[in-house]
């Protein structure tokens, strides 16, 4: 019983996960009332989400401020660039699906083009701050790495989206003070996942320094670069297999 109740016990272990949940949707709900910096206050959510899960806690306020003030020009940059592709593309399908602009094969097929085009911007916000939190890329090499993960792991990001629109859904159905929260569940939910891809171009993720630490951004930018371009070590180690077999 005692083990269970003591400092490096379940209870205690699981209480921290719920109480670092809770503070980073507070967090990230105070850092984003401008509209215009919820770009780096969600890298800074996945900054620390992503670290906590591999054990590599500090400071929760000051890795979050540290990150947000750290990344808020590539951050901003990528948050506004998304938003105005988004509402261009909202409005697109709301004129075409709603208001019949365009009839006939071409209007389907253009409505069809706009549906897929969102669908992808969706796909792509999966990794896009999470990227920005944890590797020192620009805003476009960040959105190129950004598609290229998106698409070649698409299960992760189905699952990242789905988990996302579960806490959207059960918070205005059942829960709505979830909202408050919801961040921070859905950052560290799919911190899980985000990092196992990660983990495949950079196996030695978060042995790296923390921010604050020394940092050779352009070997690190080069070394990622590389890994991304490459093929992950599972799936060479299966081809490996294969050819011995």
């Amino acid at each position: 019983m005692g083990g269970f109740f003591s400092l490096d016990g379940p209870f205690n272990r699981v209480g921290s996960i719920v109480a670092d949940i809770m503070i980073l949707g507070v967090l990230w709900l105070l850092f984003s009332i401008p509209i215009i910096t919820i770009g780096a206050s969600t890298t800074a959510l996945f900054y620390v989400a992503t670290r906590r899960i591999s054990d590599r806690e500090g400071y929760l306020l000051r890795d979050f401020y540290a990150s947000f003030k750290s990344n808020f020009i590539t951050a901003t940059k990528i948050w506004i660039i998304w938003f105005v592709l988004f509402c261009i593309l909202l409005f697109n399908i709301n004129l075409l699906w709603n208001h019949g602009v365009m009839s006939g094969m071409l209007g389907t097929l253009t409505l069809a083009l706009q549906i897929v085009l969102m669908l992808e911007l969706a796909f792509v916000a999966v990794y896009l701050y999470p990227l920005t939190a944890r590797f020192e890329m620009r805003a476009l090499q960040i959105a190129k790495s950004a598609f290229f993960m998106a698409n070649r792991h698409i299960f992760t990001t189905v699952t990242c989206l789905a988990i996302g629109f579960t806490i959207l859904l059960a918070s205005e159905m059942f829960f709505p003070p979830l909202l408050v929260i919801g961040m921070g569940v859905y950052g560290y939910s799919t911190s899980y996942l985000i990092m196992r891809v990660f983990r495949k171009y950079r196996p030695e993720m978060d042995e790296q320094q923390m921010i604050g630490e020394a940092i050779d951004a352009t070997a690190q930018h080069a070394a990622t670069m590389a890994a991304l371009s490459a093929k992950p070590a599972e799936e060479e180690q299966k081809e490996e297999a294969g050819d011995g077999s």
